[in-house]
């Protein structure tokens, strides 16, 4: 019975003592888990109406929401809670751990459109725009945006939203908030067609029986710029025998380069090669140019692309003036766009171009006296740009060489013309190379009144606002002086070039598009190649390897 008793108890006691183990680890563990801190990803939280946000804890906690109309939580977890916004205002998500709490504070704004702007709408092949997302009226950029392409065979964008042309087309470019997909934003970029290559000058001045020792040799040769359509790079000359071979400008602030033999320069090494890389894209019409037109026009700014040249003749009174007043006050033009338009649509309609392969110099009086027709580019587009700057609208003639489409690419003298459109910039225009294209047509194409008007209209909108890639522009500048100056032009300069001057005193240069050289001191022909020769060649490249 005693010993029973002693079992008994002996049992009782083991029993307290594990007891008390268990109790002693119990308490430990609650010891070191409430001696660890409650923690939360973040303390204060923004996001829009319908976006989501991910919140965390660093341990297991019961989630709250104070206002459950402003925000509601999902995919609640014991350490992980996503909150929604449901309407503009401010709720605090409570995030609860035994007495223990953290407070997170989420403001949800009112939703707003995302937008997405880009750098340019049009880029050409190989060439790169940048993106800009946005939202509402904010000015700063969203962070979390995933950027997408309609159609990678046209166009790619990286993950930082700069887009890269690959082939002609008009791409859609998609921006997406990461948090939230619902928010989103899209833009248009279009990719036009491009030209790039490597464009070569030789010159020659060897032949000594027209060019003998003695007697110092000088050529300019006109180097084109960067513009908004083309990019020029590895300007590079090689003249060995020459005493200068120089880059400079003139006086219209266009490149050139002089190159100059002295008098003991022996002929056979009279020669010089001028290369350089360009990048040119083509020039396409904005759909909505219309209405691009802001402000008035500056013009201080613009009176170099206001002012009478030489053979302009005068823009305040005279032929040139009244027949811009009649062009405009018969459309009822009152905008820029709408002036200038209406003279482009009346030389399509009015005026004929014959086709004759002499390089003419347009004189505009002349022309529209009707003492002679118009021959070249140039004669019908220095009518555009006469009349529009008769009517306050700068206007400029551009001067350079065109590429045949296809190959042999055969190249050549060509001009184009601009007047610039406040608000939005220079515009091109052709009306010379729309009325060529009429050339054996004249029945079917020409007027409003042709039997098939409908292509004619077609034609004139083709070469309003838009310009192929085949072409890049030398020089913009008329009555020219170089750099160092040209001698006093000789005779056979000025009865080529400039046939309409009585008193042969002319000394600038009537516009800058071919090599220029003298011998002597005497002009050479520039468009005699038996007298100067000079030969250009282009070796095209793809310009998604150019390396532009």
């Amino acid at each position: 019975m005693i010993q029973s008793r002693s079992n008994v108890m002996r049992s009782i006691s083991i029993a307290v003592t594990i007891i008390f183990l268990l109790v002693s680890i119990l308490a430990s563990t609650e010891s070191v888990d409430a001696a660890s801190k409650l923690k939360v990803t973040v303390t204060k939280k923004t996001i829009y109406v319908g976006q989501t946000a991910k919140l965390k804890a660093n341990k297991n906690v019961k989630w709250t929401v104070s206002r459950k109309k402003i925000a509601k939580l999902t995919k609640i977890r014991k350490r992980t809670v996503t909150v929604k916004g449901l309407k503009a205002g401010t709720v605090y998500v409570k995030a609860k751990a035994g007495k223990k709490y953290k407070r997170i504070k989420i403001v949800v704004k009112p939703k707003v459109k995302m937008r997405l702007e880009s750098s340019s709408d049009f880029i050409g092949i190989g060439e790169v725009c940048a993106l800009k997302v946005k939202l509402g009226k904010s000015s700063g950029a969203i962070n979390d945006a995933v950027f997408s392409s309609s159609d990678k065979s046209i166009a790619i964008v990286n993950p930082r939203g700069l887009v890269t042309g690959i082939s002609p087309g008009t791409v859609t470019i998609t921006a997406k908030s990461k948090e939230d997909k619902s928010i989103k934003a899209k833009v248009e970029i279009n990719v036009v067609a491009t030209k790039a290559g490597m464009l070569t000058l030789q010159v020659d001045l060897t032949d000594e029986d027209r060019y003998p020792a003695g007697k110092t040799a000088k050529v300019w040769l006109p180097v084109p710029q960067n513009d908004d359509y083309q990019s020029i790079s590895a300007i590079n000359i090689d003249a060995p025998a020459a005493k200068a071979a120089e880059l400079k400008r003139d006086s219209a602030g266009g490149k050139q380069m002089y190159i100059e033999w002295d008098a003991d320069t022996k002929p056979a090494d009279r020669k010089a090669v001028l290369s350089y890389h360009i990048y040119r894209r083509a020039v396409v019409r904005d759909e909505d140019l219309r209405s691009k037109e802001k402000g008035t026009i500056n013009k201080a700014e613009f009176k170099d692309e206001l002012k009478r040249t030489r053979w302009s003749g005068s823009l305040k009174s005279g032929i040139v003036k009244e027949t811009a007043d009649k062009i405009v006050a018969e459309a009822k033009a009152k905008t820029v766009y709408d002036k200038a338009y209406a003279i482009y649509d009346w030389m399509c309609d009015n005026m004929t171009r014959i086709d004759d392969k002499t390089v003419i110099f347009g004189d505009v009086v002349s022309i529209l006296e009707g003492k002679r027709d118009a021959g070249s580019c140039m004669d019908m587009n220095s009518v555009f740009v006469a009349l529009c700057r008769a009517e306050g609208i700068p206007a400029r003639n551009l001067f350079g060489l065109r590429f045949a489409p296809v190959p042999p690419q055969k190249i050549g003298p060509n001009c184009r013309a601009e007047f610039y459109l406040p608000g939005y910039g220079w515009v091109e225009a052709d009306p010379a190379l729309a009325i060529k294209q009429s050339w054996g047509h004249e029945s079917e194409y020409i007027g409003k009144n042709a039997p098939n008007a409908a292509v004619w209209e077609a034609i004139k909108d083709n070469y309003w606002g838009n310009g192929e890639e085949n072409w890049v522009c030398v020089s913009m500048g008329r009555d020219i002086t170089l750099t160092p100056p040209q001698s006093v032009v000789a005779k056979e300069y000025l009865e080529v070039l400039n046939p309409y001057d009585p008193e042969k005193k002319v000394s600038t240069i009537n516009l800058y598009m071919f090599p220029y050289g003298e011998f002597g001191g005497e002009y050479i022909p520039c468009q005699k190649a038996a007298e100067f020769k000079y030969e250009y060649s282009f070796e095209e490249e793809d310009p998604l390897d150019c390396g532009c």
